[in-house]
């Protein structure tokens, strides 16, 4: 019964993993498609060029951190004082 059950796993996990595969080979199918009317739009010169030198960010840029907070000055110990006896 357990290898019935694992075996039946397995299949649907399978069967999971080609229904994934064959919708990302549509998907790229459609994009490839789409970059291709690109390149000839380009290439008809019915786009308007990017100058290459211009850099496109789709985040802003991050200032530098450094890779470790900065350290909390050392603290001094706490001096031990003479506590009072309560026997005394």
């Amino acid at each position: 019964m357990l290898a019935l059950a694992v075996s039946a796993l397995m299949v649907f996990a399978a069967v999971v993993a080609l229904l994934t595969i064959t919708d990302t080979l549509m998907q790229a199918r459609v994009a490839y498609g789409r970059l291709l009317a690109e390149r000839a739009a380009l290439e008809a010169e019915l786009v308007v060029h990017l100058a290459a030198a211009a850099e496109m960010r789709l985040r802003p840029a991050r200032q530098m951190r450094a890779a470790m907070p900065p350290r909390r000055p050392a603290q001094r110990p706490l001096l031990m004082q003479p506590r009072a006896c309560a026997a005394a």
